[in-house]
């Protein structure tokens, strides 16, 4: 795989990086792979910093964006309660911004058309960028969708065929970009001038306050707050005019980012202005915010790694829930294996019969999680707890998931 270590903010240019947390070497996250790749496989360093500069926490280190989605096997459709939250936020944009027949919508990194499905109308023109091999997924769902990665050739592709757009969604995808200028760039060339941008991420301060250490991988190159944001989109061209914080999100609780083009129709909310005065009052900008993080992922790690070994000294079996790329991070940096995670339950059917990343435990099926049927199992998809609790046959077959984030705990 090809990597790179940046010496420079991707957000200004600044050079006044201050590293506050270092995870060790791990393979990236959603490289899954088959046993006989074992041997192959590459590690690398996850190490965060922020730049005094601009307030931007972010990884300096850079796994070709090629190499990590040229085998991607995550389908986002595979989880009901995400659907369900984008169905949500498609029918927010359709009633907010009043799009009508005719209207283009375009989803960047549209992975298997989750996001698009959505849409209430489907007199909507809906287009995906999408550069992965889960493209085919969204268009056999019938989506337009431009196979490779986002930027001046397929928003070239989208306006000379569609014209511009009236919303740009970025879901879970706006922090994975290492040239981001240029993506953000050609977000405003694609906009209508009465368009919105929606970003979606999840939010560094609650990464900070919950200790969701387990969001940190080279996928996601940056951990956004607004603070940094509002400079950064200005100099490219936007204006943010509205912000939410999400309790549920694609990795865990989330910021919600709502942008139009400078001069645009909408009036600035004031959450902005509070949210900007809430972090600011937090401290994001200052390194002594950070400094005691790395102990507090230590501590969590410790915790978690005694209550795992308390079931273990039982002499039961400990399964896993769920193959996130998240769950890796967690895996890898508390050491955990086969010996210790017997094998891990995962619905979509790509991750089955591969092996995680680095600790290298089976993934299977539903169905063979329930023959097996451990008596407990680390959720690695913690952020589903409640959906699982109500509709997981695991549960409702006596199983207790251990609870990993953001305090180890068994439920139910």
């Amino acid at each position: 795989m090809k990597h790179k270590k940046n010496n420079y903010c991707r957000f200004c240019f600044g050079k006044n990086l201050v590293q506050f947390l270092s995870l060790g070497a791990h393979p990236p996250s959603d490289s899954f792979i088959r046993k006989e790749q074992i041997d192959s496989e590459e590690a690398f360093p996850l190490d965060v910093y922020l730049c005094e500069d601009c307030s931007l926490v972010q990884l300096l280190d850079v796994v070709s964006a090629e190499d990590i989605f040229n085998e991607y096997v995550y389908l986002a459709s595979s989880s009901k309660a995400l659907k369900n939250h984008y169905k949500k936020l498609t029918e927010l944009i359709t009633e907010r911004f009043h799009l009508s027949d005719g209207d283009l919508v375009v989803d960047i990194g549209c992975n298997d058309g989750i996001l698009l499905s959505g849409y209430p109308n489907e007199c909507l023109v809906r287009v995906g960028v999408e550069p992965s091999k889960v493209a085919e997924h969204a268009a056999k769902a019938g989506f337009h969708v431009i196979n490779e990665f986002f930027g001046a050739s397929s928003v070239g592709k989208i306006v000379n065929t569609f014209g511009k757009a009236k919303a740009v969604t970025a879901t879970n995808v706006f922090p994975h970009v290492d040239d981001i200028a240029a993506f953000t760039d050609q977000v405003a060339n694609l906009l209508a001038p009465d368009g919105v941008f929606v970003i979606e991420a999840s939010y560094l301060v609650d990464l900070i306050e919950q200790t969701l250490f387990d969001t940190i991988y080279h996928e996601h190159l940056c951990y956004l707050s607004l603070t940094p944001m509002v400079s950064f989109l200005s100099n490219h061209g936007l204006e943010i005019f509205d912000v939410d914080r999400v309790a549920f999100g694609a990795s865990g609780p989330a910021i919600r980012i709502w942008a139009q083009k400078k001069g645009g129709p909408q009036v600035v909310r004031h959450s902005v202005q509070s949210l900007l005065r809430e972090e600011e009052a937090w401290g994001v900008a200052k390194i002594a915010r950070y400094s005691g993080y790395a102990r507090q992922v230590e501590e969590l790690k410790t915790a978690l790694t005694k209550l795992v070994q308390e079931c273990l000294e039982t002499g039961a079996q400990i399964g896993g829930f769920g193959a996130p790329a998240k769950g890796n991070t967690l895996l890898n940096y508390l050491g955990f294996g086969p010996e210790t995670i017997t094998c891990i339950a995962e619905n979509n059917k790509l991750k089955q019969g591969l092996v995680t990343p680095g600790s290298h435990i089976p993934v299977v099926s539903d169905e063979e999680f329930l023959s097996v049927m451990p008596p407990y199992a680390l959720l690695l998809s913690w952020n589903y707890l409640d959906f699982f609790l109500e509709h997981s046959q695991y549960i409702k077959s006596g199983g207790k998931f251990i609870v990993p984030i953001p305090e180890p705990r068994i439920v139910p």
